[in-house]
């Protein structure tokens, strides 16, 4: 396929790491998009399984092989890497594990027709567990294609508390992830994608389509988010402090709700682990935030097997309803 020679080039960025029984299927759907991909950009992390190996023999020019040298789970440096590598206007990420629809480049090729000044597109995806199949939980008023500003997207966020973006259905301008900062990697273990959005949106408008172009493959072989986890303080709240200088009212309200939103979501993950989470009452946005105090005072002053028993019969019971 000849495009334009002001089509929009979209490198694809997709860190390996012990992903041999993914990979290829991750990478041919690549291949089969409708708008190609400009280049893909593979970053492998000491892989010991073979994967390294699949993406070695895989017979297209465009796809670039590097190495992360420190071994083990490093997506947020290996995506850093390659973004400082890609030829691309724009950077697409895609993981080893997960799979785009035939139509994903071009759904966000559309979008950038209809709104040229955009810095970052996205489109919804579907969560595919091994026995259900759940789309993103998406604010009323994504339900149809439109660029939404910083303060847009943080109340389609809070309003069904998931954030509208997820790593495999976007593209960002990548002079944008400069002037952002990149991923934060050595600064966070769990959560620096979100807090990467974070700081892109502050800085420039985001385009959704509600088309289901990307499948997020949530019980994988080697699920990196299963094996890692933090007690620390999420890492946006640091960044979402940092904007309130500058913030209207409007965001300022909206960043607060936010950080308790965030706070919330990680004290729930503390309740199973048998350490205690290192957040503090005073990390919190009070009054608003007075229901997740108790929640964090539950994950810091409840015996471990307590905490651990109840998060495990809250599970059984949400897998009931």
């Amino acid at each position: 396929m000849t495009l334009p020679h002001d089509a929009p080039r979209f490198s694809v960025v997709m860190p390996l790491y012990n992903k041999a029984a993914h990979v290829r299927a991750a990478i041919e759907s690549i291949f089969a998009q409708s708008f190609p991909a400009f280049e893909i950009l593979v970053i492998d992390n000491r892989s010991t399984d073979g994967g390294r190996e699949i993406v070695a023999a895989m017979n297209d020019d465009r796809i670039k092989l590097l190495d992360l040298s420190t071994p083990g789970p490093g997506g947020y440096a290996g995506r850093n890497i390659g973004i400082r590598a890609a030829r691309g206007d724009w950077i697409a990420f895609l993981d080893a594990d997960d799979l785009w629809q035939p139509d994903h480049l071009a759904v966000f090729a559309e979008g950038l027709a209809a709104d040229p000044d955009v810095r970052a597109l996205a489109t919804r995806f579907d969560h595919v567990f091994d026995d259900r199949v759940q789309p993103q939980r998406l604010a009323p008023e994504l339900n149809q294609a439109q660029s939404i500003d910083f303060e847009g997207f943080l109340a389609s966020w809070l309003a069904v508390r998931e954030c509208p973006m997820w790593t495999g259905a976007i593209a960002i301008r990548r002079d944008m992830l400069f002037a952002a900062g990149l991923f934060p990697e050595g600064r966070a273990v769990r959560g620096g994608d979100k807090d990467l959005w974070l700081r892109v949106l502050a800085r420039g408008t985001l385009r959704y389509d509600p088309r289901i172009t990307a499948i997020f493959h949530r019980d994988s072989d080697n699920k990196v988010s299963k094996s890692t986890t933090t007690l620390d303080v999420p890492c946006l709240v640091e960044t979402a402090r940092s904007m309130l200088a500058g913030a209207t009212p409007r965001e300022t309200a909206l960043l607060r709700r936010l950080v308790n939103q965030e706070i919330a979501h990680y004290a729930r993950y503390a309740m199973k682990y048998p350490g205690r989470t290192a957040i503090r009452l005073s990390d919190l946005y009070l009054p608003e935030g007075a229901s997740t105090a108790a929640l964090l005072l539950a994950a810091k002053l409840v015996p471990a097997s307590l905490r651990q028993s109840s998060y495990a019969l809250r599970n059984r019971l949400l897998a009931r309803a």
